[in-house]
């Protein structure tokens, strides 16, 4: 067995970086770590795992499909009003598609896009 740090990065190709950069930043409070030709990487402040938005021409027809991952999710701080999510989410470009609350154990969620059609679980779970 290999041991790791864990997931170390997630690539996503976009159709617009200058959207698909600006909806992570101001939802999640990503931060630019690099920036490439066509290509920013993000980080969210306090962890390791970097998310890659890459808007090469040659991927760009492939934006927002998903390949077999269903989606992939963000676990916040703190509980929030998941219905305020999702209305920042569709201020930033992505759309909402539901929210709720498990009725086992305390853990709020909500699902939504993001700008390109890429599934975003965003949860809060307690400890």
């Amino acid at each position: 067995m290999l041991q790791t740090y864990g997931l170390s990065h997630l690539q996503l190709t976009v159709s617009d970086l200058g959207r698909s950069v600006r909806f992570y930043q101001e939802l999640f409070g990503m931060r630019e770590l690099r920036a490439f030709d066509r290509c920013v990487m993000l980080q969210t402040p306090g962890t390791n795992e970097v998310l890659t938005l890459n808007a090469d021409a040659e991927g760009a027809a492939n934006a927002g499909t998903s390949g077999g991952i269903a989606h992939f999710g963000f676990r916040l701080r703190e509980r929030v009003d998941m219905s305020k999510v999702l209305t920042e989410v569709a201020r930033l470009g992505g759309k909402p598609l539901t929210h709720g609350e498990s009725k086992v154990g305390d853990r709020a969620y909500a699902f939504a896009t993001d700008p390109d059609g890429y599934e975003v679980e965003i949860f809060w779970e307690a400890d």
